[in-house]
């Protein structure tokens, strides 16, 4: 009697849709990106559909509204900052004020074309507000990490304190007043954050 093996190819088939609805949202988010990236605050499902090479509907198959669809984009580049590789510890100070300085000022320089996007999109969602939260306690734990040395050897309140005005200096707002607002070129930029947080030590 002939047997009949089971197939895989049910699976297989699974497996490659799965594949295909994983390229799709990931051609949808990097388009809704590259446009919020030159300027767009709102990017219009049109435009991200013709970017992404798939229809309108699409966009909404994968999306239940272009605000899903902007967290989304917001979380993909708030995830790459934080998970950018921190400086060394250890060194002196100044070693690492120039370090922390040149890692945070990399990064937020790329928010920097969609920071309109940012602002706009955390007013309007609580969710995005909340991923932006994130940001700021990631990095207030991370400087806390990186100046414990300096840190440890102050009051409760005084650490706080210098703890606060660190985190507010390398805030991305900081590096978009001094980048936008103020017009400084990046190494301008970052000679005023080392004033700054130097000053921040020195008065500690």
């Amino acid at each position: 009697m002939d047997v009949e093996m089971p197939t895989t190819q049910p699976q297989v088939q699974q497996a490659g849709r799965g594949d295909r609805v994983a390229r799709t949202r990931e051609a949808i988010v990097s388009s809704t990106l590259t446009l919020a990236m030159e300027g767009e605050v709102a990017p219009i499902v049109r435009d991200i559909a013709k970017l992404a090479g798939v229809s309108a509907r699409t966009v909404f198959q994968h999306f239940a509204d272009t605000a899903e669809l902007y967290v989304a984009v917001l979380g993909r580049v708030l995830t790459g900052l934080r998970g950018e590789a921190q400086p060394a510890p250890g060194g002196a100070l100044d070693e690492r004020i120039t370090a922390v300085i040149g890692q945070r000022a990399g990064g937020y320089e790329k928010l920097l074309p969609m920071w309109t996007f940012v602002e706009t999109l955390q007013r309007r969602s609580s969710e995005a507000g909340e991923q932006v939260n994130q940001l700021y306690t990631s990095n207030r734990e991370q400087l806390a990490e990186y100046f414990g040395e300096e840190l440890t050897g102050l009051s409760g309140e005084q650490r706080e304190r210098a703890l606060n005005a660190l985190a507010m200096a390398l805030a991305p707002e900081s590096w978009i007043v001094l980048r936008e607002r103020l017009g400084l070129t990046s190494d301008q930029a970052r000679e005023e954050w080392r004033f700054i947080v130097k000053a921040i030590f020195d008065g500690r």
